[in-house]
């Protein structure tokens, strides 16, 4: 089952942070915890901060940043020595109930455009590496952190 045709993607608005701080906490396996304070700063430094809205209800969202980014990541730092020109997919999470409708890839078509994406996924979640992989992300590296190994990966554009 696909979104409806009422879904739209859009920025991220102040009155959609408390929403996106849930969403993530519900999604540790695969993303960093954000608390309130974290998720505002996060949009503010953000190239491209936008939900996937169904009918008034936020099915999941992106944040990327840009290169030269004040963020304190090990994973952008590694990508930050390495690349000069391409963006940071920080994080993206699908809401439980819309999983599996196509969300993260409408998300994802938003997001890649004429920079290369660069992102990284924990080695352990498998169903993460086999969506970037179909989309062409490549493995170009990995780096270890808070006890988890993390594949960093890159499409090119």
């Amino acid at each position: 089952m696909r979104p409806t045709e009422n879904a739209v993607i859009r920025p991220i608005k102040p009155a959609d942070i408390d929403t996106i701080v849930d969403l993530n906490q519900d999604a540790l396996e695969g993303v960093g915890p954000l608390d309130y304070e974290s998720a505002a700063l996060l949009v503010k430094q953000s190239d491209q901060a936008l939900v996937l809205d169904v009918d008034g209800d936020i099915a999941g969202f992106v944040i990327t940043l840009p290169t030269g980014a004040t963020y304190d990541s090990s994973r952008y730092d590694w990508f930050e020595q390495r690349l000069a020109d391409y963006v940071y997919l920080d994080r993206i999470v699908v809401a439980d109930t819309h999983r599996r409708r196509g969300v993260a890839s409408r998300l994802y078509d938003a997001v890649e455009t004429d920079v290369p994406v660069a992102l990284e996924v924990y080695e352990t979640n498998d169903a993460s590496l086999e969506f970037h992989r179909r989309r062409g992300y490549r493995k170009v590296g990995e780096l270890q952190h808070a006890g988890k190994r993390n594949l960093m990966l890159l499409k090119a554009c």
